[in-house]
């Protein structure tokens, strides 16, 4: 049997506090989502498939999620509710 890497329950909760607060720095998130072990490398993913932005400002990044990780983050809901 082969273990599997859902990141989507992550992405998710990642992508739902930044629709609440629109933009956060990378800190802010990570310390808001403790029970995610979330590294910049998982931010970094997240931006290559497009569901966030990240830009460097002061010492951090600031992350702000994208139209797509809106729209992601919408299918992904429907899906859970079935």
């Amino acid at each position: 049997m082969r273990a599997v890497d859902d990141s989507s329950p992550r992405y998710a909760a990642v992508l739902q506090v930044l629709l609440t607060w629109k933009q956060l720095p990378e800190s802010d998130v990570v310390r808001m989502l403790r029970n995610y072990y979330l590294v910049t490398d998982d931010f970094r993913e997240m931006e290559d498939q497009g569901l966030l932005t990240m830009n460097f400002l002061g010492d951090e990044y600031i992350i702000v999620p994208t139209l797509v990780g809106r729209l992601w983050l919408e299918q992904y809901n429907s899906e859970e509710k079935k």
